[in-house]
């Protein structure tokens, strides 16, 4: 079975951070599970519609491209996730007709993962940050104009898939529904998540395999995002980090604790703290 591992890297800067931080771990990963690394770096739309949204979208259109028309599964996976190359094959348990996803709602878990969402709220509130309350899956829709009663979201930063079975719906998605405009909004992940709930089509796969970076710092390691004291304060206005050594013992076990480590909401920038060349996590 002919299998493609896809991504885009739209922008300098993005293409940039896949190469140095993505780019090695994705390639182990796939020649230990024989897939075939593809990585767009051009838009696949250059409409004016796609131009006035987030590129996050085009994902919807990976299944379009004549150059994936070959293979029997694609796995799509965002450009700012880290692959630990001792995960194990994520197509493995997918039916062919299904799309292999991770259910956000319960991801750690479905009781921690209210937990998280409260407290990131609270952080982004206490911080002003603005963001839409969507304590549910239910209200994650509802605020989007969607009315559906469904208890999972579909996370659709990891999608396993099949040009055959799945290119038709990831095209209506595109070109069906508009985009909110801020990242709030979560981009095309509502209507697309939507879409698949409707047809029964999803196959609910470990939350290893889309592990969010800031839902696990805020569940596990909240004193990161604690305010600097003055010393703190006083050393990042010399360009050092005082908080450096504990981010990247965090955020590494983070890494290793997980199969697919998911650097979303901003914090692309903590990749770097992330040791990859550990052998042992008992070596932090």
């Amino acid at each position: 079975m002919a299998k493609a591992l896809v991504t885009l890297a739209i922008g300098k800067n993005y293409e940039l951070m896949f190469d140095k931080y993505c780019r090695s771990l994705w390639l182990h990963y796939a020649e230990k599970y024989q897939f075939e690394l593809v990585v767009f770096t051009q838009p696949l739309d250059n409409s004016s519609k796609a131009q006035s949204r987030n590129p996050s979208w085009q994902k919807c259109l990976i299944l379009s491209q004549p150059s994936l028309q070959k293979y029997d599964r694609v796995v799509w996976v965002d450009a700012d996730v880290l692959i630990n190359p001792n995960s194990p094959d994520i197509t493995e348990g997918v039916p062919l007709e299904k799309i292999g996803a991770v259910d956000d709602y319960a991801t750690p878990s479905r009781a921690d993962h209210e937990i998280c969402l409260k407290r990131i709220y609270d952080f982004w509130s206490k911080n002003g940050i603005e963001y839409i309350d969507n304590l549910s899956p239910t209200a994650f829709y509802k605020s989007f104009g969607i009315d559906a009663e469904f208890e999972s979201v579909v996370q659709a930063g990891v999608m396993v898939l099949s040009p055959r079975y799945h290119r038709e719906l990831l095209e209506y998605v595109y070109h069906s529904y508009e985009d909110k405009g801020s990242g709030e909004w979560n981009y095309e992940m509502r209507p697309l998540s939507y879409e698949i709930l409707m047809k029964h089509i999803e196959c609910w796969i470990s939350p290893k395999f889309n592990m969010p970076w800031p839902l696990i710092q805020q569940f596990l390691y909240p004193f990161l995002s604690s305010r600097d004291n003055i010393v703190q304060k006083g050393l990042q206005k010399i360009g050092l980090n005082p908080k450096a050594s504990l981010i990247s013992k965090c955020v590494t076990t983070a890494f290793f604790n997980n199969y697919f480590l998911h650097f979303a909401g901003g914090t692309t920038g903590d990749m770097k703290f992330v040791d990859t060349k550990l052998t042992s996590i008992f070596d932090l």
